[in-house]
């Protein structure tokens, strides 16, 4: 079953719960919250958020929320095309 009409999902989700639901959807295989600010941040990506954008950014508390359905629209519409998790682990002070 898709996420669409499913009655589980939360009405608004921030960055980091936005993010969770992104790899439990199985719309990315990894994406953190700062990666979805990142593209949030793209200039002409068609980002359906913000002022004076479709979907106003709703606060709870010092958070930016934003619609659920939407942001899932959004998402599978543009997937997330990341550089995705370090490949080998990165030692301080060591080469590259």
């Amino acid at each position: 079953m898709t996420a669409e009409g499913r009655s589980d999902l939360p009405v608004l989700v921030t960055f980091k719960t936005g993010a969770e639901l992104l790899v439990s959807e199985g719309i990315s295989a990894s994406i953190t919250p700062d990666g979805v600010r990142y593209i949030a941040r793209q200039a002409d990506n068609g980002w359906p958020f913000g002022e004076g954008r479709r979907y106003p950014y709703q606060m709870i508390g010092n958070a930016r929320a934003m619609a659920t359905q939407p942001f899932l629209t959004y998402f599978r519409k543009h997937p997330p095309k990341g550089r995705g998790p370090a490949k080998r682990q990165h030692v301080p002070g060591g080469e590259s």
